[in-house]
């Protein structure tokens, strides 16, 4: 049995992304998107770290 409410709602996603092509598509996309985002926020540290060593 569930007992506390984080464990029901992710067996709850887990059921709708294991019955529902429709919410998989999404999640796959919010996924990818995410992704995204944090190679994008990854290179810009990079680049800001290595403006910053030029400089010195």
């Amino acid at each position: 049995m569930i007992k506390s409410p984080v464990g029901l709602a992710l067996s709850a996603a887990a059921l709708l992304l294991a019955l529902s092509p429709e919410a998989r598509k999404t999640a796959r996309k919010w996924a990818v998107k995410a992704t995204e985002m944090a190679l994008d926020l990854s290179e810009q540290a990079k680049t800001a770290a290595s403006s910053i060593t030029k400089t010195k």
